[in-house]
């Protein structure tokens, strides 16, 4: 019998995967966060919240956190940020491969750097997505890492094409505090008007995972801590104006 179409909508699983899931996944897929930023930790959270077939089992904030969850806890698929303090992804996720190799890893990052993708593969990740993902590609990637699949976003597979057939040299470029983009410009300015991620997101047709991915960025790029540092930044150098 065939599942009733009307229904995989509902519940965001693919047509290709939504037999696969019924079959294996009795119970729902568990799910562990490793993220250093709460707040992206929180947006990934509310776009899967409500998804049937996966559960948050657990969020941690470096990959020696994330190594003592695995103990504790059974884990299908981690969504493991590659630049973390104490034990960052890259490392973390050639220990798990070795230590835990039932566990399917997705490797998350804002950098399009192809030298970390292609280090994050062989250290034994499943997948790899920009933090700039969807609901219904980090969905469908998590479907397809837990059936023992590889899952790369267009983006990423289109980033190691181009490097493949030499169209991309990539190599670091220290990024300077002046190098604010303008769409950067208008979260700040919308931030400063104290909008939340999801009012942002509205008034710049972006998605809320976007907002909060430029919000991270730009504490990154800056130096800054926290909101309450990029407004006293954006006002320092008059980018209210």
């Amino acid at each position: 019998m065939q599942p009733n179409s009307s229904s995989v909508k509902k519940t965001g699983i693919s047509d290709e995967n939504s037999l696969t899931i019924s079959r294996v996944a009795k119970s729902k897929i568990k799910v562990a966060i490793a993220d250093d930023h709460q707040i992206f930790i929180e947006g990934i959270k509310s776009l899967l919240r409500e998804n049937q077939h996966i559960q948050i089992v657990g969020e941690v904030s470096d990959g020696k956190e994330l190594l003592d969850l695995l103990k504790s806890k059974k884990v299908d698929v981690v969504l493991m940020d590659v630049s973390m303090p104490n034990l960052d992804g890259l490392e973390a996720t050639r220990k798990i491969y070795h230590a835990y190799p039932d566990v399917k890893i997705i490797g998350l990052t804002m950098f399009e750097d192809t030298t970390k993708i292609s280090d994050m593969m062989r250290a034994g990740a499943s997948g790899y997505l920009f933090k700039t993902t969807g609901k219904h590609e980090l969905v469908n990637a998590i479907q397809k890492v837990y059936t023992g699949q590889k899952y790369l976003s267009p983006e990423v597979s289109n980033k190691l094409i181009d490097r493949m057939i030499g169209d991309e040299f990539p190599k670091e470029t220290p990024v300077r505090h002046a190098e604010i983009t303008p769409r950067e410009k208008d979260i700040i300015k919308l931030i400063a008007q104290e909008m939340t991620n999801n009012e942002i997101a509205q008034r710049l047709n972006n998605s809320p995972m976007t907002i909060i991915t430029h919000r991270k960025n730009l504490l990154r790029k800056l130096g800054l801590k926290n909101t309450a540092g990029l407004i006293k930044y954006a006002v320092e150098h008059g980018l209210l104006e």
